[in-house]
């Protein structure tokens, strides 16, 4: 999570690679509850994180962010496509070679509030994936328990309480804590700060970033707010209706889009200098239905450069220049 180019020089094997990655979901109806269709959530989606890195997954709320990271960690089952991690086909694996996996992929869910058993004491939340993955001595997983407090700021005595009794930030931190406890290689966090108040979200961003730097993390970070994507990648990926319609390093993808979706979503960015001004992109229409999407470019409904062209040729995630990737036919 830092503001240089360090995402430009990364080499060899990636950490993650997602590879042709669809997941649809059936539509039931009628008086049989018949198949009427598919929603195409995640369409044909392919990136790849690099380790050390964090890459920042932004779009409109329905866009598949959430559903994308929900299948790579396969709480959500794979239509088709492929997921190595560390050279593993995460799809592919079994439930008894899956358990070692998640060991080093690890999520912190957007809610802090449903995201955590209200039964259960925080001591007893975090050190529930110590057990589950083979530490059996109680007095070694309470230490563990309590290193791992101290890594997110949180009193060792909290150990004894319940969920409720805590704020929402704190509860973020629990989550985390319990995502860092088996000391993971990549974290994918589904909107982490969204559901905090801003000054809240500032030290959760603070803390991740701090984590990533001490545990040497990756991160896939999704969130809605273009802010919050600038403040913590090194790489962003903008997804459209299941598919990835630009990526670039984060730098690049600010100053400049190449995708006129990108450039709506930054016009929407407000200006703290009132005398700043800036052209706001308006798109007409609604998003269009993931049941049944467009066809050709999945934006063309909604863009102010669309031609006949975009309405029948869907265009592919194609080089502009080095690093930066568009699916755009004004870019050819």
């Amino acid at each position: 999570m830092t503001q240089n180019k360090k995402s430009e020089l990364y080499t060899g094997a990636p950490l993650l690679q997602v590879q042709h990655l669809k997941t649809y979901f059936p539509v039931y109806g009628g008086a049989l509850s018949r198949l009427q269709g598919y929603v195409h959530a995640v369409d044909d989606v392919s990136l790849d994180v690099y380790k050390g890195e964090t890459l920042g997954l932004v779009g409109e709320s329905g866009c598949g962010k959430s559903t994308l990271a929900r299948t790579i960690m396969r709480i959500e089952p794979a239509t088709s496509g492929s997921v190595l991690f560390d050279g593993k086909d995460v799809l592919a694996l079994k439930k008894s070679e899956l358990r070692p996996m998640r060991k080093e992929l690890q999520m912190i869910f957007q809610d802090p509030y449903s995201s955590l058993d209200p039964r259960m004491k925080i001591g007893d939340i975090i050190a529930e994936p110590l057990l589950v993955h083979g530490m059996s001595d109680a007095a070694e997983r309470r230490e563990e328990v309590y290193r791992t407090l101290d890594v997110v700021g949180l009193d060792r005595s909290y150990a004894e309480r319940y969920p409720h009794e805590f704020s929402g930030g704190q509860r973020q931190r629990i989550s985390i804590a319990r995502s860092l406890v088996l000391r993971p290689k990549l974290i994918l966090c589904d909107e982490p700060v969204s559901a905090l108040d801003v000054s809240i979200q500032s030290q959760i961003l603070n803390l991740l970033r701090k984590l990533q730097d001490k545990m040497d993390l990756t991160f896939i970070f999704i969130s809605h707010a273009l802010n919050v994507i600038r403040h913590v990648s090194d790489r962003v990926c903008v997804m459209y209706l299941g598919r990835v319609v630009e990526t670039a390093p984060s730098e690049r993808i600010f100053e400049n889009p190449q995708h006129p979706y990108t450039k709506a979503l930054l016009s929407a960015i407000p200006i703290p200098d009132p005398t700043v001004k800036r052209e706001r992109i308006l798109l007409k229409g609604d998003i269009p239905s993931p049941k049944d999407p467009p066809k050709g470019c999945r934006f063309h409904t909604r863009c102010p450069y669309a031609t006949a062209r975009c309405a029948e040729d869907e265009p592919q995630l194609r080089e502009i220049e080095s690093g930066h990737f568009a699916a755009c036919h004004l870019c050819d």
